[in-house]
């Protein structure tokens, strides 16, 4: 029994385009590959630059306070640094201050409004019924 060319036909475009779309998906997963492991890269860089900057502020820090202490002087250059540095410093404690004000009124006004809810201390004396 001979095969139906309209079948074999059919079955052909069939098979080429089975085959076409495998070759697709492997391309495909070549991408999704390759993009993970930019992804990894991207990640672990994004880490080491954060342990690299942790770091980097940990040891400004340590200047910074030695030369607070006058156990370390540094050269001229480094002056304005200092200086911007001890203006952050600054603001940063005048904002902490201001925070600490801030909740310090929150906390008054609270307790303010908790004795306006409590009302008036008892007088030992009975209060009028008032009229149905």
């Amino acid at each position: 029994m001979a095969a139906d060319p309209k079948q074999s036909e059919t079955l052909r475009q069939l098979q080429e385009a089975f085959q076409s779309a495998q070759s697709q998906m492997a391309e495909l997963r070549e991408q999704v590959e390759k993009h993970s492991e930019l992804a990894r890269a991207k990640t672990q860089s994004d880490f080491i630059q954060k342990e690299k900057d942790r770091a980097l502020r940990q040891l400004g820090e340590s200047v910074f306070k030695q030369v607070q202490k006058g156990k370390l002087q540094l050269p001229e250059g480094f002056g304005p640094l200092l200086k911007a540095v001890e203006h952050a410093q600054k603001k940063a404690e005048a904002h902490a201050r201001e925070i600490s004000d801030l909740l310090k009124e929150g906390e008054e006004a609270a307790q303010r409004l908790n004795e306006k809810k409590a009302g008036p201390t008892n007088s030992g004396v009975a209060s009028r019924k008032k009229p149905l």
